[in-house]
Parts: C-alpha cells; sequence; structure tokens
C-alpha cells in the first residue's frame, strides 16, 4: 500500500454503497411507497454482422430515444438505474457490446476487438432497430465505440 492511502474494509464498502443508494432514492422510494414501474425492461437480442447482440429496452416507443453505451469492464446491466428512473419519460435502448454481457462472444482470433469494430457495430445496432434518431449516454468505453472514423471525402 502507497504512503496516504489507505484501504478500506469490505464492511465498510458496503456501508458506503448502501449510504449512496439511499442517496438516490426518489421523496416516495424513501418514504417506503415505492411507485408501480409503468414501463418493464424488456430483454432482446438481433443479429448484427453474424453476432446475436443482446439489449435492454424500456419506455414508450414514441418518446425520444437515449442509447446508452456501456463502460469498461461492464454491460447494459450498469444501466439499470436510469431504466428504472427514466423509463416513463424515454425510450431507451441499452446493448452489450460483443464480448460483453449477454452478447456473443466471439473469438479473437477471427474478430477485431477495436474501438473502430464496435463502432461500426453499434452504426449496425442502430439501423437493425431502426433508430435514427436518438440521444448518446456514454460511460468510458462507450465513447470511442459510438464513433467510427469515416474516411475524409
Amino acid at each position: 500500500m502507497r504512503r496516504g492511502h489507505r484501504c478500506l474494509h469490505v464492511s465498510q464498502v458496503a456501508l458506503l454503497i448502501s449510504v449512496m443508494l439511499a442517496s438516490w432514492q426518489s421523496p416516495v422510494q424513501a418514504q417506503g411507497k415505492e411507485s408501480p414501474v409503468g414501463h418493464p425492461t424488456f430483454y432482446r437480442t438481433t443479429q448484427v454482422d453474424g453476432l446475436s447482440i443482446f439489449y435492454r429496452e424500456a419506455g414508450p416507443k414514441d418518446a425520444p430515444t437515449i442509447l446508452l453505451l456501456h463502460g469498461l469492464p461492464s454491460s447494459s446491466r450498469m444501466f439499470e438505474p436510469l431504466f428504472a428512473r427514466l423509463s416513463d419519460r424515454y425510450h431507451l435502448v441499452a446493448p452489450d457490446y460483443p464480448g460483453f454481457g449477454h452478447s456473443d462472444w466471439p473469438d479473437p482470433k477471427k474478430f477485431a476487438y477495436t474501438f473502430d469494430h464496435f463502432a461500426e457495430i453499434m452504426n449496425h445496432f442502430t439501423e437493425a432497430l431502426g433508430l435514427s434518431r436518438y440521444t448518446l449516454y456514454m460511460q468510458d468505453y462507450g465513447g470511442p465505440a459510438c464513433t467510427p472514423e469515416r474516411p475524409s471525402v
């Protein structure tokens, strides 16, 4: 351990997480009255470039769409709290990249695990779902995975 740094005991980490989660509750939840989920989360897959891409989807399809791209090391599951809070107002779509979560895990000898390739697959994913207009919400790894390099004209 480096000087000036200290490790937290597991019980301290659990307490810290509990405090953080409690601070995220809505006033209704804090009073012990949870509101019912009006828009359940659906768990789906679609074929993209020969791969089965898993994704979570919730909210009204006619609402503004938010495409949620996860970070590393994670999956679309990281967005469950946002789904619970936003699915009444937004159409939420959160895919798992290839090699993450419930999507296919292709052999690295035959599949390029690069940001450019992930960007291409996410572009094809949005096309497969017919998402022509959406807002991106991304975590670290999602940034380079959402913008494929295009040749300059």
